[in-house]
């Protein structure tokens, strides 16, 4: 019975990331690929994903038929919420060898990369910590996308106190030498 007023306020704390992230978003703007939206967004509702609700948000979003470039906020009802970095097109090659080169950074730490058969998979029984490079060259080469990300379990004790702005945004920043790379 509490549903519509959590995802009222899932929804609140995502439209104040998409504002922040317009600003965060405007000074490199010209740094990514053409036509990518950094203004509108999207923010889109779903009631079944493995049987959750979720609520996310692209921005900056660019989806065509052959290039994908969003950074994917999600909220999984019962699971985490997630920032996520979801590329695809001409550059896979270039950002997976970035993503390995990073991958041992500080700020990589706490990342990890999905190895599902698709970039729409979120469930966790997929993913790799970065730095777990051994994982990663069987995999790899059959995935045409390639999503890096950072969750947040709603299991957690600090998950309530979690500022989703700043840590959104804290996660964009640390993806910077991929994304932009």
């Amino acid at each position: 019975q509490h549903k519509p007023d959590i995802l009222k306020k899932v929804e609140s704390r995502l439209i104040k990331l998409k504002e922040a992230m317009f600003e965060e978003l405007a000074p490199c703007a010209s740094q990514l690929p053409p036509d990518t939206d950094i203004e509108k967004g999207q923010i889109a509702r779903g009631e079944n994903h493995n049987g959750f609700p979720f609520i996310s948000l692209d921005i900056p979003q660019n989806f065509s038929k052959t290039t994908m470039f969003t950074y994917r906020t999600l909220f999984w009802w019962g699971h985490y919420l997630g920032f996520s970095l979801i590329l695809k097109g001409d550059k896979l090659k270039t950002y997976f060898q970035l993503l390995s080169n990073f991958s041992n950074e500080p700020n990589f730490q706490n990342v990890y990369l999905s190895l599902a058969p698709t970039p729409w998979e979120w469930r966790d029984k997929y993913f790799t910590p970065v730095h777990n490079q051994q994982d990663w060259p069987d995999k790899i080469d059959h995935l045409d996308y390639i999503k890096i990300l950072r969750i947040y379990s709603i299991a957690d004790d600090s998950f309530k106190d979690l500022d989703w702005t700043q840590a959104g945004i804290n996660f964009w920043r640390d993806m910077t030498p991929i994304s932009l790379g």
